[in-house]
Parts: C-alpha cells; sequence; structure tokens
C-alpha cells in the first residue's frame, strides 16, 4: 500500500505531480477537522494552508504521520513544538513568496508617498488637485524594516537600488548589515525612520508588539505597513495614532481580527477601530494577497517537495 497524503488545502499541480513521483498517494477529500480525526491515522503527510489548526488533539490520532507540510511562512496554526516530540518534520516555505510580499510592501509604500490611490478616487470623482497629491520621493526616505528573517532580507535588498536609507532591526540577529543595509538597534528606528515596514512573526510574546507607547517612541511622523500578522499591531492604538498624525498612513494587508483561515469579520461584526480603518482616506486596506501570487504558489510546490525530499525522504 502507498503512503497516503492528505492535501487538506489546495497546492500547485506540480506537487502532486511530484509526490505522485516519488511514491504517495494523494487524497483530496474535502474534509472538516471532525471528518478526519477518526480517518487521521490512514495519512502519512498532511499539505495544508490555513483551513484548519494542526493541534495536539489531531497529531495524537496522526499516529503514521511522518510530515506536515505548511503551504506558506507561518507556522501558528500548528503546533510545531508537539509534533517535533512525535517526530514529525515541520515544513513550511516562507522562500516560495518572500518576491511577492517585497513587491507588494514596496507597492504600498509608494502608493502611500504619491496618494496614488487618493488622487485616483479623487479624479474619478471630478476633484482635480494636483497641489493636495504632491509626495515624497522613496530615496529620500529613512525607512526602517522590523525583522530580517526571509521577507525583510527581500525586501531590505529590493528597495536599496532606490537609494533610500535602509535600517533593519532584528531582535534574533546580528551582523547581518552591508553596504546599502544598517543593522541598527530599535532605538535608531524611532529616532530616524519616516517609513516603517513589518516583517515578523506572530509569536505570544509578539501579540500587540506595535501599540501605543511604540508608535509613540517615533521621533516623527510615520507611514505604516504591515504585510506580516495581523495580530501583532493593536488595531485601536494604531487608529489614535492616525487621528493624532503619530502615523501620516497606513497599508495594512493583515488585520488583527483575521481568524485561523485568515478571514476577517463580517461586516456587521466590525468594532470601532475596523470601521474608522474602512473609511479611513489615510488607510490602504487589503485582504492578505502580498504573497499571493500564481509564480509564488509555483514556487511554494517546488520548495515543499525539495524539502520533503531531503528532510523526510533523505533524498539528496
Amino acid at each position: 500500500m502507498k503512503p497516503k497524503i492528505l492535501y487538506i488545502d489546495p497546492a500547485h499541480p506540480y506537487m502532486e505531480q511530484e509526490l505522485i513521483a516519488l511514491g504517495y498517494e494523494i487524497d483530496k477529500t474535502n474534509m472538516t477537522y471532525a471528518d478526519l480525526l477518526p480517518v487521521a491515522h490512514q495519512y502519512t503527510g498532511y499539505v495544508v494552508r490555513s483551513k484548519f489548526a494542526i493541534d495536539k488533539q489531531l497529531i495524537d490520532c496522526s499516529e503514521n504521520l511522518q510530515f506536515i507540510a505548511r503551504i506558506g511562512a507561518g507556522m501558528e496554526n500548528i503546533d510545531t513544538e508537539y509534533a517535533k516530540t512525535k517526530n514529525i518534520h515541520c515544513l513550511h516555505s516562507p522562500e516560495g513568496n518572500a518576491d511577492a510580499v517585497a513587491e507588494f510592501s514596496i507597492a504600498q509604500i509608494l502608493n502611500l508617498l504619491r496618494h496614488s490611490q487618493q488622487a485616483d478616487k479623487e479624479v474619478k470623482n471630478g476633484i482635480w488637485d494636483r497641489k493636495n497629491n504632491m509626495g515624497f520621493e522613496l530615496g529620500s526616505q529613512h525607512i526602517g524594516i522590523i525583522g530580517y528573517g526571509t521577507m525583510g532580507k527581500n525586501i531590505a535588498h529590493k528597495l536599496s537600488v532606490f537609494g533610500c536609507n535602509i535600517l533593519v532591526h532584528d531582535k534574533f540577529k546580528s551582523n547581518f548589515g552591508s553596504k546599502n543595509i544598517q543593522e541598527v538597534p530599535l532605538q535608531e528606528i524611532w529616532e530616524k525612520a519616516d517609513i516603517v515596514s513589518l516583517h515578523i512573526n506572530y509569536l505570544p510574546e509578539n501579540h500587540y508588539y506595535v501599540n501605543e507607547s511604540w508608535l509613540q517612541s517615533f521621533h516623527k511622523n510615520i507611514y505604516l505597513i504591515n504585510t506580516s500578522r495581523g495580530k501583532i499591531l493593536n488595531t485601536a492604538d494604531l487608529v489614535q495614532a492616525i487621528k493624532k498624525g503619530k502615523v501620516k498612513a497606513a497599508a495594512l494587508d493583515v488585520l488583527e481580527y483575521e481568524n485561523i483561515r485568515l478571514q476577517n469579520k463580517a461586516i456587521e461584526d466590525w468594532d470601532e477601530a475596523m470601521h474608522y480603518l474602512a473609511q479611513s482616506p489615510k488607510v490602504i486596506l487589503s485582504p492578505h494577497i502580498a504573497g499571493q501570487t500564481f509564480e509564488a504558489m509555483e514556487k511554494h510546490a517546488r520548495i515543499l517537495v525539495q524539502k520533503i525530499k531531503s528532510e523526510v525522504l533523505k533524498i539528496s
């Protein structure tokens, strides 16, 4: 009998093709968490994005599981620590959408600096306002990047061609600075940054990493971009910072209200802060799409197949 892999979420066709060639059987049955529990012992591997959590209960039922392949970067929907005690390989593919996230982040920075979203709306409503839509050139800005993992590193290198001053802080890494990228303490970002782009994982200790105190620490009024995880940012505190002018404008691809499936609350359940974000001309919102490109989907598949080969099957 062939070892069986369950696709909890869809993946690029390349992945199925390669896994079959490696001798696996692919099961694409659309299961809920409750459906899976009694049959979990049948599977050697799970391919998952964000449909439901791979928690201790499910792992205990998955007695033959060898690996969990998470399509994407974040692993917060998987109990990786417990899985490792069961000798289950926890694989992910942050490299797969690093280019996509970096490009999207830079696009949003340019949108904020040049008022392109607001100008488009005004022209379509008969307003031709060149004076108030004058913006800033990216090369004149000090850009603070929080987090120098796969995503932070990629955006820093892409931004370097614009000639801007790039300041990077990562509390877990050191000695990564280069000619165009300055490794700095957080205090220096607070002192110098005009723009801040967030690229940190969601961990319990990062919950509300961006809060009133953090925002008020900046010497300048800043532009803020978040393409990492919504729960690292206190939305109510951000709203107050926008109202006070401490945050000049923000681009949020992720929101603290997102559930495990990366879905936002229904509009009837929005709180006051969410309504403010939706109505403010100083805020650009998008539905967690920074990493969503056709190219990224194929890259995720290729990276995960390679990791299954090298880490699970020990094929070089």
